[in-house]
């Protein structure tokens, strides 16, 4: 394929992104908006405020959890625009070249999940809004063939679809919360409703919320780098995109608060609180709004699958971008949103502390002097392994699966893997180069 033809489906995945290929800060935001755009958000939102029950509360537990994502997303966003390398190929530095491969595949493996979720919350969508002779498992395959034609053209597919999609959204979505009305529900009755849903009460303490809310984009902050290496290397555009994209989220998830402390009803009503004439009455616009919501997050979704699996599978990004979407779509059709909670708690607690182990090593252990150490001689490294090990167990065991230990500020489990992973990865490597010198000098 000559040259120009095969330009639109180059995305760089297993090199650097050249400086003359970098995009402007808007583009880079538009793009992080549209994943921000997302029902999942309205679907947070709508548990936080009837959690909470009042809006000063849940503004506070927005502004720390929101404010958490932002300083990771600019740290991890900062190392892409810098080195111009996806979040897999960063991983090396740390855990090595043969280490790398399993983070890889974790990462993979989670926004392979993520993409199921949405298609088979895409297909949901489809059969309560319009009459199809198709079953939910076929409807839900079928979505995520149509999800995946965008994230084939990389990132100007985001790009285009960013655009066309984000703007139309964000009004109807207002429009949705305003016409459900002027009067919200008192806090007694809104945390009675929380305590009563089932199968688990919704958070009724800020932590809890901020848990929620930091959880829910964990993956897309941890491996902002995917997008952000795209971005030229200015730290104030990075944090400028990171605090923008992080505010739409935070908008998005109010809006779904109000709309909850309006009406009283649970997040798995959002749909008929949307399209039904009962409430927001948006009826076939409303199913349009809440499916390109979905669309806009799962193309990044297969878009960063594809970016981790290539350093696996040294496959053409484009072609294992199709075959990645359709296995993710067969775990749509196998019905992986009907294991949600299960896979949101495994998913915030085994990523997270990928982003802590890699902002210690860039940051605090000047990650890219070592390249040439571990991410170039194919070894593994164990400090990094048992950091990462160490921190999952921490981030599970203060989750309440099965303890709930409060080890660290407001316990927020989905941010205390990557606490300790830090530390623990900073503390290990620290005592480990220790050792070579000394025991270098002892053979001198």
């Amino acid at each position: 394929m000559p040259e120009d033809k095969t330009e639109a489906l180059e995305d760089y995945s297993l090199k650097p992104v050249p400086l003359e290929k970098r995009k402007t800060w808007l583009d880079i935001t538009m793009v992080w908006v549209g994943v921000a755009i997302v029902l999942s958000a309205l679907l947070r939102g709508m548990m936080v405020g009837m959690g909470l029950g009042d809006l000063r509360s849940v503004l506070a537990a927005y502004l720390l959890g929101e404010g958490l994502l932002i300083g990771m997303m600019t740290l991890t966003g900062f190392m892409g625009a810098r080195t111009g390398l996806s979040t897999a190929l960063l991983a090396r530095r740390a855990f090595g070249g043969r280490g790398s491969l399993v983070i890889s595949l974790c990462l993979a493996v989670a926004f392979m999940g993520w993409f199921g979720v949405q298609a088979g919350l895409f297909a949901e969508t489809m059969v309560s809004a319009v009459r199809i002779p198709l079953s939910v498992p076929r409807l839900a395959f079928l979505s995520g063939l149509l999800m995946m034609i965008p994230a084939v053209f990389g990132f100007r597919g985001l790009k285009v679809l960013s655009y066309g999609a984000v703007p139309p959204m964000v009004v109807i979505f207002l429009y949705a919360a305003l016409k459900t009305g002027n009067h919200m529900l008192g806090a007694e009755e809104l945390t009675s409703l929380a305590r009563a849903h089932s199968p688990s009460p919704y958070p009724l303490a800020i932590g809890a919320a901020a848990s929620i809310i930091a959880g829910g984009f964990i993956v897309g902050s941890v491996t902002s780098a995917d997008i952000f290496r795209y971005a030229r290397p200015r730290f104030r555009e990075i944090l400028l995109a990171a605090t923008l994209s992080m505010a739409v989220s935070a908008a998005m998830q109010l809006i779904g608060s109000v709309m909850a402390m309006k009406t009283g009803l649970y997040h798995e009503d959002l749909p008929r609180l949307i399209i039904r004439p009962e409430h927001a009455g948006l009826g076939f616009v409303g199913f349009l709004a809440i499916a390109f919501a979905q669309w806009t997050t799962n193309d990044s979704n297969l878009y960063s699958s594809v970016l981790a699996l290539n350093t696996i599978l040294r496959w053409t990004r484009w072609k294992l971008a199709i075959a990645v979407g359709v296995l993710s779509s067969l775990l749509a059709a196998w019905g992986i949103l009907g294991r949600l909670g299960l896979f949101l708690s495994l998913l915030s607690i085994a990523v997270g502390p990928v982003g802590g182990i890699l902002v210690a090593d860039y940051y605090l252990l000047r990650g890219e002097r070592r390249e040439r150490r571990t991410g170039e001689n194919g070894r593994w490294n164990p400090v990094a392994l048992a950091a990462y090990v160490l921190a999952v167990l921490i981030g599970w065991t203060t989750s309440g699966h099965p303890f709930n230990i409060k080890v660290f500020p407001f316990s927020i489990f989905a941010f205390n893997g990557i606490m300790a992973s830090v530390l623990i990865y900073w503390a290990g490597m620290r005592i480990s180069n220790w050792k070579k010198i000394h025991r270098a000098a002892a053979i001198e």
